[in-house]
């Protein structure tokens, strides 16, 4: 199964802007590594997705490795990408996001962008920003 989680908001909490350049402006939230670590051990496939450019790639990958999360890619967008159009081209069968609460609510979440045809096919899991994914189970 391939699944399709966002970093920044669901996985991580991100601290003030002066720390985003270091890893130490992000910060797991709950046990979001344990969780998708469980994940990935039980075969899953997982997609990472950051908010950082493709050109930051090196500094989101450093930050994920220092947690110890486990995963099968991480994704970034290009420079004129959207995250939906991520989404369309992974077809992931759970797409995992925040509610994007701070930039203007469910109406900003990837899901919401996404074409119809291929929605249909996501399981799509929305979890309070910042709240984490403790509490999601998937088997």
């Amino acid at each position: 199964m391939r699944i399709m989680i966002f970093i920044e908001g669901t996985t991580f909490y991100t601290r003030p802007l002066l720390f985003l350049f270091t890893k130490y402006g992000y910060k797991p939230i709950g046990n979001a590594v344990k969780t998708v670590n469980m994940l990935y051990d039980k075969g899953h496939e997982i997609y990472l997705c950051s908010y950082v450019r493709k050109a930051r790639y090196c500094f989101i990958k450093a930050i994920v490795d220092f947690y110890g999360m486990n995963y099968t890619e991480i994704l970034c967008r290009e420079k004129d990408e959207t995250y939906s159009e991520i989404v369309e081209q992974l077809k992931p069968d759970i797409l995992i996001e925040d509610d994007c609460k701070s930039i203007g609510g469910l109406k900003e979440c990837c899901i919401t962008h996404v074409k119809e045809e291929i929605k249909q096919n996501i399981q799509s899991i929305i979890v309070p920003e910042f709240a984490g994914i403790d509490s999601i189970v998937i088997d």
